[in-house]
């Protein structure tokens, strides 16, 4: 089509002449679709780091003041030590976490040591031993396979939230819990609490990525689909708990012990602050299931003297050593209710499937249960979701260019 031609078509006959002899019609466009996403764990950031990249207008509603989720990096130790209190390990296979965290150029550094001793409690008695035994013992909680296999991420696993958090500046509202979602045939709407008033903030697609116990305290208008309401009200989460004690000396290092051991009630036994500089260090005791449950019911002070009582059968020394402790237990969290969850059958696809424009992200929507390469695949998925269901925001875009 001549010049000529092209101005005196429909195409601008229809958006009017007075712009024909200044500007010429260079692409059509509209504004950036508007995304809404309940959750800053590393699903809801790895989505709108994804959709932001790709063109979408994102807004994130933390109810916390932190991100990360069950992410949880605790520094109040002294000397600068840090310990995990939530997600550690990452596993060599799980491509999509180590992706960002190269990305962002996090270093890594083993999990688990090569030199010293193991420890290990069996028919109640106390035995030193190699990384084979070990891994026997820790079998029924974790298969560990190879020492090799498991890394952390030097400085903390918060990094990696903290690293998508930088790159999302001003798209995150702290401390604003969710109240209410809406949704119609031609937007969503989320009521949410900030500063102690009730907000409202419209968008195109919302992204759900908190756990469900979480999601079932939310009003939805209209509900979902029956299938989706029964399992966001029954899925099942389970209890973990972490406690983490400071002791003034590596004492166990004298008696060539790496500080790793699998205690008495299935409990893994980490040296939190292996590969830290420093003389003090943390040790940290992990339950699940029942025995994390049991925990609970303990006041604090009392979850730190069992676990001291518990740890003594493998580390003697660790009462006269011990200075200050930490307890976490997530099923008593209010903004987590539970460590992570299993869901049965029928229940994985339904928990995928979204609902009109309101899509579903987070450990327990993925085939990584309780991993953050779990969190991270489930928030790919979205985006891609998103991605095929509607047009890219930047096409279709109508901007004028002088001539």
């Amino acid at each position: 089509m001549k010049r000529r031609e092209f101005l005196s078509s429909g195409i601008l006959s229809t958006t009017g002449v007075l712009f024909a002899s200044k500007f010429s019609l260079a692409q059509i466009s509209a504004a950036p679709r508007k995304v809404l996403i309940i959750g800053a764990g590393l699903s809801g950031l790895v989505t709108a780091y994804e959709l932001s990249k790709a063109g979408f207008d994102v807004t994130i509603f933390e109810a916390q003041a932190r991100i990360g989720g069950r992410v949880l990096t605790v520094r109040d130790f002294d000397d600068n030590l840090y310990a995990e209190a939530g997600a550690a390990r990452i596993f060599h296979e799980h491509d999509l976490t180590l992706k960002y965290v190269k990305e962002f150029g996090l270093p890594l550094v083993p999990f688990y040591p090569t030199e010293q001793k193991f420890l290990r409690m069996k028919n109640g008695k106390r035995e030193e031993v190699g990384w084979g035994k070990f891994t026997e013992a820790t079998d029924i909680v974790m298969m560990l396979e190879k020492q090799s296999y498991w890394h952390k991420i030097q400085g903390g696993t918060d990094l990696l939230p903290r690293a998508f958090e930088r790159k999302l500046a001003g798209k995150i509202k702290y401390e604003s819990p969710v109240l209410k979602i809406e949704q119609t045939s031609d937007e969503v709407r989320v009521t949410f609490n900030e500063r102690g008033k009730s907000e409202m903030l419209r968008g195109d697609y919302l992204i759900c990525a908190i756990p469900f116990t979480m999601l079932r305290k939310i009003e939805v208008l209209p509900k979902f689909s029956a299938e989706k309401m029964q399992v966001i009200e029954n899925l099942q989460y389970d209890s973990a708990s972490r406690v983490l004690l400071q002791t003034k000396r590596r004492f166990w290092s004298e008696k060539n012990l790496n500080g790793f051991a699998s205690g008495e009630e299935f409990a893994e036994i980490w040296h939190s602050t292996f590969g830290q500089s420093g003389t003090r260090g943390v040790l940290q005791s992990y339950l699940r299931g029942f025995f994390s449950l049991a925990l609970t019911k303990l006041a604090p002070d009392e979850r730190i003297e069992f676990t001291l009582k518990s740890l003594e059968k493998l580390f003697p020394e660790i009462r006269t050593n011990y200075e200050k402790g930490y307890t976490k237990c997530w099923s008593e969290d209010a903004w987590f209710l539970g460590a992570w969850a299993h869901p049965l059958g029928k229940q994985a696809e339904i928990i995928t499937r979204p609902e009109n424009r309101v899509f579903f992200a987070g450990e327990h929507a993925s085939n990584f249960i309780s991993w953050m390469q779990g969190a991270i695949q489930s928030g790919l998925r979205v985006v891609e979701e998103i991605k095929q269901k509607y047009p890219a925001p930047h096409a279709n875009r109508i901007s004028w260019i002088k001539m």
